[in-house]
């Protein structure tokens, strides 16, 4: 079921993200399926897109970043925004992520507010400051919804879809 659900969900991101494939290929841009993208310290690239593997970020990423079914490392900068799909995502004090970060399927660390300059969110994990506890100076959105959240959403809209969809039965009137 895992399995299906997986491939699915790759489908699904593919045929949505085929736009975005086609950006990233822009002179500094990585895209890998199935091998580590490592950007060292000193090092720049526009965009990073990783399809079962993980992204690692000393260096300037002046684009976005996306990881499906790997994680993500960063102790440098991330210029926009950065995704993380099946899989967790760690942020250096000294890292920037200059948009919003999202994570769905895993948990996500950070170690001060500013790492992350605008949302985060974690859907399906655990969203996790360093220390347990997180300055706010911000005004941006820190949310995560755990899996406990989306079983109770299962359940209720299955429990919903039953109530609409099973036959109901009728007294024949003779």
């Amino acid at each position: 079921m895992t399995k299906a659900i997986r491939s699915l969900g790759l489908i699904v991101l593919l045929v949505g993200f085929s736009g975005t494939a086609a950006r990233a290929q822009a002179p500094g841009s990585r895209t890998y399926f199935n091998q580590d993208i490592f950007v060292a310290q000193g090092q720049q690239i526009h965009n990073a897109t990783c399809i079962f593997c993980s992204v690692q970020v000393e260096g300037d990423l002046t684009g976005r970043v996306l990881v499906l079914f790997g994680n993500l490392n960063v102790t440098g900068r991330v210029e926009r925004e950065a995704t993380v799909i099946g899989g967790n995502a760690v942020i250096d004090s000294q890292a920037r992520i200059g948009g919003n970060a999202l994570v769905v399927g895993g948990n996500a660390v950070y170690e001060t507010d500013e790492s992350i300059s605008g949302n985060a969110w974690v859907i399906g994990g655990h969203l996790s400051p360093v220390g347990g506890r997180s300055s706010r100076i911000h005004s941006t959105h820190r949310l995560s919804f755990s899996p406990v959240f989306f079983t109770v959403v299962a359940i209720g809209a299955f429990l919903l879809l039953s109530i609409l969809f099973l036959p109901r039965r009728r007294t024949d009137a003779a």
